[in-house]
């Protein structure tokens, strides 16, 4: 039991690590457990990828602010049950959980700014998607307020209603009063022309950091082949040496019991001729 502690306490270390130094830290980790003879955790540890940077700065908030997390999560629950209640209810319930994911949002901001990283609009979408995916999902909330999260997720069904209900609150109060009927189907076509292309570019920055995250995760394994090679070559090469003292011993050995040899067949030929002398007295 305490190893499996130690285990988490390490793995929640390894989530607060600057994103940088993630793949490093986790292969200095997964090291460390495979020394230790732990195989399993280490294989297990190996297999963690490293989280895009919307996630990593959820996780950072999360371990620094797991109340702001508590909140906007019991703020999405409401939501969900106000649903099949009145509009005042439901509108109430969005304002709160608006307020709540975008306090969420600022503080990401800050982790990220900390950590060197640049939030983007691209990076803020991401975090607002990826807080409404996981608010209402069991397994997907533990891992939220245990800042472990390990992959983005889309908001679908509930939670997409939901984002959609803020945007179109935010629009709502952005919008001029006395706007014509053509400056609004206007203003909504370049809205929907605007979305598409950020839609565009959002996919093609996506793809890019998955390939980039790939190629990463092969390095590291990789890296950790050549690291098992290394260590291989090592225990190898302290074997031969082993070998090599062990055989200059032997040969050591060998040619003290040559000397003494040698020595022994000099004195019986002496004792042999002395032998000779005597009887021939």
């Amino acid at each position: 039991m305490t190893s499996r502690r130690s285990g988490d306490a390490d793995i929640d270390r390894l989530y607060s690590v600057p994103l940088a130094d993630f793949t490093r830290r986790r292969n200095e980790l997964a090291a460390r457990l495979r020394d230790a003879g732990r195989r399993d955790d280490a294989a297990a540890v190996r297999r963690l990828t490293r989280p895009s940077a919307a996630v990593w700065a959820i996780n950072g908030v999360a371990r620094e602010n797991a109340e702001m997390v508590r909140t906007f999560v019991a703020a999405t629950e409401r939501l969900r049950r106000a649903q099949r209640g009145t509009r005042d209810a439901v509108m109430e319930a969005t304002r709160a959980q608006r307020r709540a994911l975008q306090e969420l949002a600022r503080a990401t901001e800050r982790i990220l700014e900390r950590g060197g990283l640049r939030a983007t609009t691209t990076v803020r979408e991401r975090v607002s998607r990826t807080l409404l995916g996981t608010a209402t999902d069991p397994d997907s909330q533990r891992a939220l307020l245990r800042g472990r999260l390990t992959e983005e997720r889309d908001a679908l069904g509930f939670e997409a209603l939901a984002g959609a209900t803020i945007g179109r609150a935010v629009y709502r109060q952005s919008e001029a009063p006395g706007t014509s009927r053509r400056g609004r189907a206007t203003q909504e076509r370049r809205a929907s022309a605007a979305r598409e292309a950020r839609t565009a570019a959002e996919a093609r920055a996506h793809h890019v950091e998955r390939t980039a995250r790939a190629l990463e995760e092969r390095a590291a394994a990789e890296e950790g082949r050549a690291q098992r090679t290394a260590r291989t070559v090592a225990d190898l090469r302290q074997q031969l040496r082993q070998a090599e003292a062990r055989a200059r011993e032997q040969l050591r050995a060998a040619r003290s019991a040559t000397s003494a040899a040698k020595r022994g067949r000099q004195e019986a030929v002496r004792a042999a001729a002395r032998a000779r002398r005597a009887g021939s007295e």
